[in-house]
């Protein structure tokens, strides 16, 4: 606001120059006249006093310039600020100017915004209110990963010709280079109460669909979700680790005979509480270890293996109970139980190479399948160490292989591994030892196998990125193709691995 107004304000300002220059004037003037000013002096004889001027008994002394050069510097010197404090009137008039017409143009500013009539507010609806929440549509929470496996296998003696594997084609005669998986996944958190997860197979040359399930959560926590859809069935710790995090080239036969690729079409449920969340998240970073699949986790399946339809109407049950302790150095050590039980119909059929001229005889309506199993793994912080084991019944094929009875499966393994961070990337080496004694249902006619085996390794972490594995395996295994046991193959594994 203009208190004074324009012409008051530059009416007080112009006074005050003048009154400035004036004095300024009248303090030259008067130096002037005292500098160019000569005195002359008279003192009385009597008293002895001096004067100005003259008069009775007084004797004039003479005539006295009191110009000096200290009080000509001076007198510049006053000259010099008078001249300053005039400037800076100036410069400070030209600031109040521009200070004034701004002032002026806010003023003309608030009186066009008090003049236009006032905007009328709408609430804001709730369908406005949703929109404006998902500027984020679902599908861009959507995350894209996944890794391929290419393999190599070189023969260095024994019975190689009969040697084959369930879970690794690589090592049969005349494989040479091989893609042992090349895995697509995408998943994201659609809400805070629902994460989709899917994975699909391009190996093998049929593509195919391993994981397909949605999480249901309960709470913000995400301590408690219920998974319906085709997943990992709550089992062994390594059934439930990623081959992408796995050291050695497959999973123990004891293990995987039981869960043949440990998925299922089913509905299970989940409790890992928060802490313990970080903890798994904390394991999968470099430690090995096999994601959150609860502290408790239990449910239903088909029981017929992956991709396949139910074929007696009877659901399989699986139960995990786990727990990553943590100890005050920071090292960790998880253990836990797990079993499942059901009845399970194998696939019978006739085997020439086998020598079964005739598809056995067998129950459809299936036979009993249970397992009970234990596991306990100390992280590599450096050294780590991993066991298990489980027990069971599982349909057998009998020995006159006429006929699939009940029979006692027993098996696990023990390995041994060690983490050394180099400046080349984390070197793994690892030592594995396995046995089975059992068959192997999901084979056809479920055989029996008999399995002995040592493994000793080597993983490079390159990079994030990029892996590579070498090992040498000794097997003594029974090919269930044709029933033929293999004592004595050995054999060098290679594998490079992506991760993207």
């Amino acid at each position: 606001m203009n208190i004074f107004g324009r012409k008051g304000r530059a009416s007080l300002f112009g006074s005050g120059r003048k009154i400035l220059s004036c004095s300024a004037a009248i303090l030259l003037l008067t130096n002037a006249t005292y500098v160019l000013s000569a005195l002359t002096l008279y003192v009385d004889t009597k008293t002895n006093q001096v004067y100005t001027t003259p008069g009775k008994n007084r004797v004039k002394l003479g005539d006295f310039e009191p110009v000096r050069q200290a009080e000509n510097a001076t007198v510049q010197a006053d000259e010099k600020n008078a001249q300053a404090i005039e400037a800076r009137i100036d410069h400070k008039m030209q600031e109040l100017k521009a200070l004034e017409a701004r002032l002026e143009e806010q003023q003309q500013a608030i009186q066009a915004a008090a003049e236009q009539p006032e905007p009328v507010l709408v609430p804001e609806t709730e369908p406005e209110k949703t929109a404006a929440k998902e500027e984020t549509k679902w599908y861009d929470k959507i995350k894209i990963g996944g890794y391929t496996q290419f393999r190599q296998s070189a023969g260095l003696g024994g019975d190689l010709e009969n040697l084959s594997s369930p879970g690794d084609k690589s090592i049969e005669e005349d494989t040479n280079y091989f893609i042992r998986r090349a895995r697509l996944v995408f998943q994201g958190d659609i809400t805070d109460h629902l994460k989709l997860y899917m994975q699909t197979e391009f190996a093998g040359g049929d593509v195919s669909v391993r994981d397909m399930y949605g999480d249901l959560y309960f709470d913000k926590k995400k301590e408690f979700r219920v998974r319906p859809g085709m997943s990992k069935i709550p089992n062994s710790f390594e059934l439930l680790q990623s081959s992408r995090d796995r050291l050695a080239f497959e999973r123990a036969d004891a293990l995987s005979t039981g869960v043949r690729n440990e998925r299922d079409t089913g509905v299970f449920f989940y409790w890992t509480p928060e802490h313990i969340q970080k903890r798994f998240s904390f394991l999968r970073k470099g430690l090995k270890g096999s994601g959150d699949y609860g502290v408790i986790g239990l449910g239903a399946y088909t029981g017929q293996g992956i991709n396949e339809r139910d074929k007696n109407d009877n659901l399989h049950f699986a139960a995990r109970l786990t727990y990553p302790f943590q100890f005050s150095n920071g090292q960790i050590f998880e253990a836990g139980v797990y079993g499942y039980t059901g009845r399970f119909v194998p696939t019978v059929a006739a085997n020439a190479d086998a020598g079964i001229l005739a598809a056995p005889v067998f129950n459809k309506k299936g036979y009993r399948d249970a397992r009970i199993g234990l596991h306990a793994i100390l992280y590599p912080q450096p050294f780590g160490l991993q066991a298990e084991w489980n027990w069971g019944k599982s349909p057998q094929l009998n020995d006159d292989r006429t006929r699939i009875v009940s029979g006692d499966i027993n098996g696990g393994y023990v390995q041994a591994m060690y983490k050394y961070d180099s400046s080349w990337g984390p070197l793994i080496p690892y030592f594995k030892w396995q046995k089975y004694d059992g068959a192997e249902k999901f084979a056809d006619n479920a055989p029996f196998a008999r399995v002995r085996e040592i493994e000793a390794g080597l993983e490079w972490q390159i990079r994030p990125e990029v892996e590579f594995v070498i090992a040498y395996s000794h097997m003594d295994r029974t090919n269930v193709k044709n029933l033929i046991h293999v004592k004595d193959a050995n054999l060098m594994r290679f594998q490079l691995q992506w991760n993207y």
